[in-house]
């Protein structure tokens, strides 16, 4: 999606945004330790189809989950 196609319908009509699709307090809660603050997401959007897609942008964040989850695989 990131490259303007939809992997769905194939279509070139996808839009992004910086906090388009939110969950409660600007972003989605991803645990790793304690309380957590809200993590902003980049959002992916197919117009034609409804699809979309969404990124954690936060390093730190993902820092974090790669020391606190369990990898798959």
């Amino acid at each position: 999606m990131k490259d303007g196609t939809c992997p769905k319908c194939n279509q070139k009509t996808v839009y992004q945004k910086r906090k388009g699709i939110s969950m409660g307090d600007g972003g989605f809660h991803v645990f790793t330790d304690g309380i957590s603050k809200a993590t902003p997401l980049d959002t992916y959007l197919c117009t034609t189809c409804g699809y979309f897609e969404s990124y954690i942008v936060d390093a730190p964040k993902l820092e974090a989950v790669a020391k606190t989850w369990q990898k798959v695989g």
